[in-house]
């Protein structure tokens, strides 16, 4: 499947919040209202077709209050398409382009790998369909009712495996229970046993150049372990599987410290609009924060002061996923 939940978490309460790049960070190529974006096989940006492996085109369309951007993919090399979908603003959200309707994904032989519907407010809905390059079936996948979000009060949705099938055919899952694989584009993965569409058991998978294994009751983590190539084992439970990066002095008096620091003329201040900056900064796996992002209006003397006062703030202790370091994104709000 596209989407994997083991990499970047969402921390809504906290304010964290994975961003999606800027055009700088992407190497994004405007042409007249098309931007490009270049990608390589995991996935990262590249700056020419020339060194990528997919491409991707986003186009505009829509009014303004109601705009959505039509975003379509092709492999590097053949120039026949990857994905093919609609979105809303990936701005607007922070976490990325948010799909709404069908989305579509293709092999590099031109059969169909996925289809997927998303509701209005970019949720999975209805019944997904993923095939193997052969044409084969490989899972089915409907979606369930489970409450209501806390944030914004809209119905939420789980998925409900109803099958699962080998590359020739073989049922190794039905209706929730049995052997799953879920495969990324990226070559991780992850596999083990659903009981009542619940894991269960010894789950093992490859990610960030690892093997882990990961045991499952009743569909809650107990444990799990990640095999580093230098053959360390480092062990983790729910508690410490993923870890938020965190400022080198509590964040009350890390952001007080910013307020006091930053010196801006009065007459600067008064130009912006509302009582407080927006700013998005990315922490490195060894603590660094860089690649700032700020609001197109936000005056550039505020912004050199915001990003001169965290820099001198020191390294993070870096967010971590299984154990190990990630590079993570946080937003704050400094008031002037």
């Amino acid at each position: 499947m596209k989407r994997s939940t083991l990499l970047l978490l969402v921390y809504i309460l906290t304010g964290w919040n994975i961003q999606a790049a800027s055009r700088e960070e992407r190497g994004l190529e405007s042409v007249t209202d098309t931007i490009i974006n270049y990608f390589d096989n995991l996935g990262n940006s590249v700056s020419t077709k020339a060194e990528s492996r997919s491409y991707q085109y986003i186009v505009s369309i829509g009014n303004d209050s109601e705009k959505l951007f039509n975003i379509v993919s092709y492999y590097a090399d053949t120039d026949s398409m990857k994905s093919f979908g609609y979105s809303r603003d990936s701005t607007a959200s922070g976490i990325g382009w948010k799909y709404i309707g069908e989305f579509t994904t293709y092999y590099p032989n031109g059969r169909l790998k996925s289809l997927e519907t998303f509701d209005i407010h970019a949720l999975p809905i209805d019944s997904s369909y993923y095939y193997y390059p052969t044409g084969k079936l490989k899972m089915l996948v409907t979606q369930v009712e489970s409450g209501q979000s806390p944030f914004v009060g809209i119905p939420m949705t789980k998925p409900y495996y109803l099958l699962y099938l080998d590359s020739i055919g073989n049922y190794l899952l039905k209706r929730g229970n049995g052997f799953i694989r879920f495969d990324n584009e990226d070559n991780t993965y992850i596999e083990g046993e659903l009981k009542d569409n619940k894991r269960e058991g010894l789950w093992k998978g490859w990610n960030m150049g690892a093997f882990y294994e990961e045991s499952y009751v009743n569909d809650s983590l107990v444990n799990g372990k990640r095999f580093r190539a230098n053959g360390e084992v480092v062990s983790y439970d729910f508690d410490t599987k993923e870890l938020i990066a965190t400022p080198p002095i509590k964040i009350e008096k890390f952001v007080k410290t910013i307020e006091k620091t930053i010196d801006v003329p009065q007459h600067i201040i008064e130009q912006t609009k509302g009582e407080s900056i927006s700013v998005s900064f990315i922490i490195d796996k060894e603590g660094r924060v860089g690649h700032f992002k700020y609001n197109e209006d936000v005056h550039y003397k505020i912004r050199i002061e915001i990003t001169k006062a965290i820099e001198n703030l020191g390294k993070w202790n870096p967010g971590r996923v299984q154990g190990e370091p990630v590079a993570i994104s946080y937003t704050m709000s400094v008031r002037l």
